[in-house]
């Protein structure tokens, strides 16, 4: 068994094709073929079912997969740690990131530490709260900026706070509600809403809080995308919940903001995967962030 062939299963599996699994890694689709064919055969398992149009592993094949993953994570692991001799002067960073982090300027602080440590690549995954923390889990990014779960605090992961954003419902501005300046959200219980996809965090923050307010929201639309949720609101097809810092930045054109007479946070959080090391670039990193809201994580110094 090769390190290569690890790679290998873990791109097919990915992609659930072998030609474009072999684009992503630039080798010859027959040699990745040829590799796992011999892995399967070393194993004395078939790793996947193969049909002309796609790929799926089979149950040993799934089960092979996270431990492959397992293996090239600390592979990863070790050569960061090598890496502590000569400084931080290359490696790779994968941090995980919500949409909404203009409370803590994320765009700001990615630079502002990429000019002090121009040798790291960093390579940001944006995703849901849910998404990023499974990441993690699996080791596919080090370090994430989200919204910790209101319950049932995982713990096998640690959350840092950082800021919190305050939450207003926004309108088309010939709206009847635009007139208003501040309402109790119950009264919003006769209108169309614009929500996020399930799957991120805020979703359940907005659930929750029309739940609080007596009333289940009448959802006429999801979309992850701010930009298109923020201009269906403009056009008048429903009205919507938004971090209000994100609403300011963007200066969509007719949207008027209303805030709510019973404020919803939502807090934002470093999130790191409990361990006793992480590699030099990524402790940088979280004490870098720390840094920033006057914490410092003094055990990943």
């Amino acid at each position: 068994m090769e390190i290569h062939q690890l790679q290998y299963v873990i791109e097919v599996a990915k992609h659930r094709h072998f030609t474009h699994a072999a684009e992503e890694i630039c080798v010859a689709q027959s040699s990745l073929s040829q590799q796992i064919t011999k892995l399967e055969t070393e194993l004395g398992v078939k790793l996947f079912d193969r049909t002309t149009r796609t790929v799926h592993p089979t149950t040993a094949g799934a089960e092979f997969i996270v431990h492959a993953q397992e293996i090239l994570s600390k592979i990863e692991t070790a050569q960061q740690c090598m890496q502590a001799h000569v400084g931080l002067t290359k490696g790779t960073i994968n941090i995980g990131a919500i949409t909404t982090l203009e409370s803590i300027d994320f765009v700001s602080l990615i630079t502002s530490f990429h000019n002090s440590h121009q040798g790291l690549y960093l390579n940001i995954v944006t995703s849901g709260s849910h998404r990023l923390a499974e990441l993690l889990r699996t080791s596919e990014i080090n370090v994430a900026l989200l919204t910790p779960p209101a319950s049932a605090i995982p713990d096998d992961i640690e959350f840092y706070p950082l800021a919190n954003d305050e939450f207003v419902l926004i309108t088309s501005s010939d709206h009847a509600l635009a007139k208003k300046g501040t309402i109790d959200l119950a009264e919003s219980v006769s209108e169309n809403f614009i929500f996020p996809s399930p799957h991120e965090s805020i979703y359940n923050i907005y659930s929750s809080a029309c739940r609080d307010a007596g009333f289940t929201p009448n959802i006429v639309c999801q979309s992850s995308h701010c930009e298109t949720s923020l201009a269906l609101v403009g056009v008048g097809m429903g009205i919507a919940l938004f971090p209000l810092d994100m609403v300011l930045s963007r200066k969509q054109p007719n949207i008027a903001i209303v805030r709510l007479s019973k404020p919803i946070i939502k807090h934002v959080a470093l999130a790191v995967l409990k361990r006793s090391y992480q590699p030099p670039a990524v402790t940088a990193f979280i004490n870098y962030v720390l840094s920033q809201t006057s914490h410092k994580l003094s055990t990943l110094k």
